[in-house]
C-alpha cells in the first residue's frame, strides 16, 4: 500500500470513530463543563498480504546485492589475472626465437655492411 492509500484509508477510518467520540463525550458531559480528551484513534493493523510483499521485496533486494557482489568480485579477479605459468613459458621461447632471427639477419653481410656505411657517414659529416 503506497503513502496516499495509507493515508486515505486511516482518514476513512479514522472519521467515523473521532465522530462517535465527540458524540458520546458531548452526551455525557453537560455544556459548561470541561470535557475529557478523546480517546486514541486506533490505527489498523498492516494487512498479511502487505507485510509478506515487504518481506519479499526485502529478500529480493538482497539476493540482488549479494548478486552484484558476487559478479563485482569475478570481473574483478578476471581483470587482474595474469599469464599462468605455461603461458610464460611460451612467451619467453617465442622471444627468445625472434631475439636468434634478429641477431642473425643484423650479423649478415650485406645488413653488416650497410650499418658500417650509415655509420661511417654519420661520423665523417662536415660541420
Amino acid at each position: 500500500m503506497t503513502h496516499q492509500t495509507m493515508d486515505q484509508h486511516l482518514a476513512r477510518t479514522a472519521q467515523p470513530a473521532l465522530a462517535n467520540s465527540i458524540n458520546s463525550i458531548n452526551s455525557k458531559n453537560p455544556p459548561g463543563a470541561r470535557a475529557s480528551a478523546p480517546p486514541a484513534l486506533r490505527v489498523p493493523p498492516v494487512p498479511r498480504a502487505v507485510r509478506l510483499a515487504r518481506a519479499e521485496r526485502r529478500r529480493w533486494v538482497a539476493r540482488m546485492r549479494r548478486r552484484a557482489a558476487r559478479y563485482r568480485d569475478v570481473s574483478r579477479t578476471a581483470a587482474e589475472a595474469g599469464m599462468s605459468t605455461a603461458e610464460y613459458a611460451v612467451g619467453t621461447i617465442a622471444a627468445c626465437g625472434f631475439a636468434a632471427v634478429l641477431y642473425k639477419i643484423v650479423t649478415s653481410g650485406p645488413v653488416r655492411s650497410a650499418l658500417t656505411g650509415v655509420i661511417v657517414k654519420a661520423l665523417h659529416v662536415p660541420f
